[in-house]
C-alpha cells in the first residue's frame, strides 16, 4: 500500500468520524434548544402565575380586613378566592423542605388569613409586606434561572462529565471561530 493510498484512506476516516460528531452534535443541539424552549416558556407562566396569584390573595385580604363586608354575601365570596387563592399558591409551590423560601411563603400563606381581626391589623400589614418580599426572593431566583438556562440548556445535565469535557471543546472552538 502507497502512502498516497494510507493518506486518502486516513482523510476518509477522519471524515467520517467528524461527519458522526456532526451528526451528534446537531441532534443534541436541536434537543436542548427544544428543551431550552419548553422550559423556559413554562417557568415564565409559573412566575407570573405565582405572581399574580399572591398579588390577588394580599390585595383581597387586605381589602377584607379592612372593609365592612361582615355577615354579607360579599364577605362569603371573598372568603371563597382567598381560600382558592391559598390553595392554588401552595399547589404552585416546591413541596421538598430544602425550598426554604417556598417553605416561607406557605407558612405566610397559611398565616394571614388568622390576621384578618381589625386588632391584629399591624400583624396583618407586616405579614403581607413579608410575604410580598419572600415572593420576590423566589421570583427573582427563578428569573435568573431562566436566564441561565436559557444560556446553557438543561443546569442539572451539565452535572454529567461528559458535558463538562463537551463544554469546554465547544467553548475552545467558539473562541477558534470567533477571531
Amino acid at each position: 500500500m502507497e502512502s498516497k493510498d494510507i493518506f486518502f484512506s486516513l482523510g476518509i476516516i477522519l471524515s467520517f468520524i467528524l461527519g458522526v460528531w456532526n451528526i451528534v452534535n446537531n441532534y443534541r443541539a436541536s434537543r436542548r434548544t427544544s428543551f431550552i424552549n419548553t422550559v423556559t416558556s413554562e417557568r415564565v407562566k409559573w412566575i407570573e402565575n405565582l405572581r399574580s396569584s399572591i398579588s390577588t390573595f394580599c390585595g383581597l385580604t387586605y381589602t377584607w380586613s379592612m372593609s365592612n363586608l361582615e355577615g354579607s354575601d360579599s364577605e362569603k365570596e371573598v372568603i371563597k378566592e382567598i381560600d382558592k387563592l391559598c390553595h392554588y399558591i401552595r399547589l404552585q409551590l416546591n413541596p421538598s423542605s430544602e425550598a426554604i423560601l417556598d417553605r416561607k411563603i406557605e407558612s405566610l400563606i397559611i398565616e394571614i388569613p388568622n390576621l384578618t381581626h381589625k386588632i391584629k391589623e399591624s400583624e396583618l400589614k407586616e405579614s403581607l409586606n413579608e410575604l410580598v418580599v419572600v415572593s420576590q426572593e423566589l421570583l427573582k431566583g427563578e428569573w435568573d434561572k431562566v436566564k441561565q438556562e436559557s444560556k446553557q440548556g438543561d443546569l442539572k445535565e451539565n452535572e454529567h462529565c461528559f458535558n463538562r469535557i463537551f463544554g469546554k471543546l465547544n467553548n475552545w472552538c467558539l473562541k477558534i471561530t470567533s477571531k
